[in-house]
């Protein structure tokens, strides 16, 4: 491979005039849904399906997508995507001037063409409509892996891009001032996402620069990697490239770099990446891709990092609540940029955040296997995407309020057995105090109604009583002479009381609520 010049390399990756970002919808990126290939007269593949092993909800799941097409329009390839980004700065342009993107969406094939850099030829025009038939035509079946960010869940239907596509325009006879007009109605879910930016930010500028369409396709896939990786070097799965990039994988090292290598190499030539490597994995049999990006990207995430920036300071005049603040900073101690931290602080429901970076942070230190490669991107994709926790997790904020609760049942049985001490104290001592009244009452009545010898005479006719039964007889007599008369008085008092009819201690209280007797 031939050096360029260094001054020419220079000017190449630092130029902040020829950076062109536009907006790339996250899905479509990410489930590849543009091939990396060219037709160029072969067969068109009509259906294709990629499976994913993903980790949500602390489980490893399965997650697929297909794509189906006619056989006479084929999948979307290289060239299908240079049209839909060039499509994409245009809608872009209709967000910048009304706020959103809404549909229909209206271009001239000619705006088009030139954001492309090509003629305005019949065949270019041709190959517009092709195009946006292909778009309509092919179904997307997703199985978890197309993500909704209105409605935060990850989606099992079948949809497409476009909604329709319509070719509009007039010509005269002779085909001379032909004016062509499209119009595109997208799908809901990505009207939707892209309002949302739920977006990917690619320079077209550079992108425009590539030829080889592994280039390209790999191009649109390296700012999401490298912001991940906070612009560390990146490792990637070849074999699980290659089934995303829809092209032929290799068994060789030597075959790799014959083919994937040059456009590695491209990429390298625009600044994209500094440098590559080809490395067996340690965890499977294959290959990995390591891959350190270069001058060029660095700038693009700095551009955006400062415009990212640029706008939280203009929308979000008012600090972080405290709950916030604390996201923020969690997010920022698990390896999150200062930037996204704030972003996701302000966006998302503060205690939720830290519960997922609690969580995260739990995986990571439990992953022995070392299989999170990339452990504040992971973070970032769990919690933007609001991934559920297990239930099987228990949170610190969790564990707190278990702790709350069980010291506040604890503190309601204390008070609860307290009352009921309190209640029991007050029921004997009412008690007591009922006894000693019905004892005085009994005293006065014997000192009225049995003074002297009737008393005697009372207690002796109460002995004699007892005493027909001879068991108790028995055990008057072998009573000392004081417990005896104990007894027989005891006796006697229970009589007097009974005869006396006093109330009972319902009554009594009733009549005395402050138990003031004497």
């Amino acid at each position: 491979m031939s050096r360029k010049p260094a001054g020419t390399q220079a000017t190449l990756v630092t130029m902040p005039d020829a950076v062109d970002l536009i907006r790339f919808e996250k899905n479509l990126l990410q489930i590849g849904f543009f091939g990396a290939h060219e037709r160029r007269g072969k067969a068109l593949a009509s259906r294709r399906r990629i499976e994913q092993w993903v980790n949500r909800d602390g489980k490893k799941i399965k997650v697929s997508a297909e794509f189906r097409s006619s056989d006479a329009l084929g999948l979307p390839s290289t060239s299908d995507r240079d049209k839909y980004m060039a499509f994409m700065k245009l809608a872009m342009e209709q967000k910048l001037r009304t706020g959103v993107i809404s549909n229909p969406i209206r271009f001239s094939g000619y705006s088009l063409l030139n954001i492309l850099g090509q003629c305005d030829s019949g065949e270019n025009y041709e190959a517009l409509n092709s195009w946006g038939m292909r778009m309509a035509d092919t179904t997307i079946t997703s199985e978890q892996v197309i993500y909704s960010s209105l409605r935060k869940r990850y989606m099992n239907k079948t949809v497409h891009v476009f909604r329709s596509f319509t070719r509009l325009g007039s010509s005269n006879l002779d085909n001379s001032n032909k004016i062509d007009m499209f119009e595109v109605e997208l799908e809901d879910w990505l009207l939707e996402n892209l309002n949302e930016s739920f977006v990917v930010p690619e320079d077209f500028n550079m992108y425009r620069k590539l030829t080889r369409p592994t280039a390209k396709g790999i191009f649109v896939y390296l700012y999401l990697w490298f912001y991940a990786s906070q612009g560390r070097e990146v490792e990637k799965d070849y074999s699980e490239l290659c089934a995303l990039l829809n092209i032929r994988t290799y068994e060789h090292v030597s075959k790799i770099r014959e083919t994937m290598g040059l456009s590695l190499n491209e990429l390298v030539a625009i600044g994209y990446l500094k440098c590559w490597d080809i490395k067996s994995m340690s965890s499977k049999q294959g290959y990995k891709l390591v891959l350190t990006p270069g001058r060029a990207m660095k700038d693009v995430l700095v551009l955006t990092q400062r415009k990212q920036l640029a706008f939280a300071a203009a929308a979000n005049d008012v600090p972080l609540s405290d709950s916030r603040e604390l996201a923020r900073v969690a997010l920022v101690e698990n390896g999150v940029s200062e930037v996204k931290a704030a972003e996701l602080a302000r966006k998302l429901e503060p205690q939720a955040l830290l519960d997922r970076v609690e969580y995260v942070a739990f995986q990571i230190e439990s992953d022995r296997k070392g299989s999170i490669k990339n452990p504040a991107g992971y973070l970032i994709t769990f919690v933007e995407s609001e991934q559920q926790i297990p239930s099987a997790f228990r949170t610190r904020r969790q564990k707190q309020a278990e702790e709350r609760n069980r010291f506040e049942l604890e503190a309601r049985q204390a008070r609860e057995a307290a009352q009921e001490s309190a209640r029991s104290l007050a029921q004997m001592q009412l008690q007591a105090e009922y006894e000693r009244w019905v004892a005085v009452q009994v005293e006065l009545a014997l000192v009225q109604h049995l003074p002297g010898e009737q008393l005697t005479a009372r207690l002796k006719q109460i002995s004699n009583q007892l005493r027909k039964d001879p068991t108790v007889a028995t055990r008057l007599d072998r009573m000392s002479g004081s417990a005896r008369l104990a007894e027989l008085t005891r006796r006697l008092h229970r009589e007097v009381a009974e005869e006396l009819q006093l109330p009972g201690l319902d009554e009594w209280r009733t009549a005395n609520p402050q138990g003031d007797l004497f």
